[in-house]
């Protein structure tokens, strides 16, 4: 079952029209709670906008070990 949350975003204006205190953030999950988009919008002039975020790959243990290589010359 997909589920969505609304949330208002204190203290935040709005790019287009700048009123203060009406950016609305909508969170879209699938069933598994996997968020699958993100979107703002205005409540006053009702602009929207939303900033997708390309899917992180798993990186393996392997990769978290190791911080940087040191090359002496």
């Amino acid at each position: 079952m997909a589920r969505t949350r609304k949330r208002f975003i204190a203290g935040a204006e709005c790019p287009a029209c700048g009123a203060a205190d009406t950016l609305q953030l909508t969170i879209s999950s699938d069933a598994a709670g996997n968020v699958r988009e993100e979107q703002v919008q205005c409540v006053a002039c009702q602009h929207t906008f939303s900033d997708k975020e390309e899917p992180q790959q798993q990186t393996s243990a392997k990769d978290d070990t190791l911080i940087g290589l040191f090359k002496p010359e």
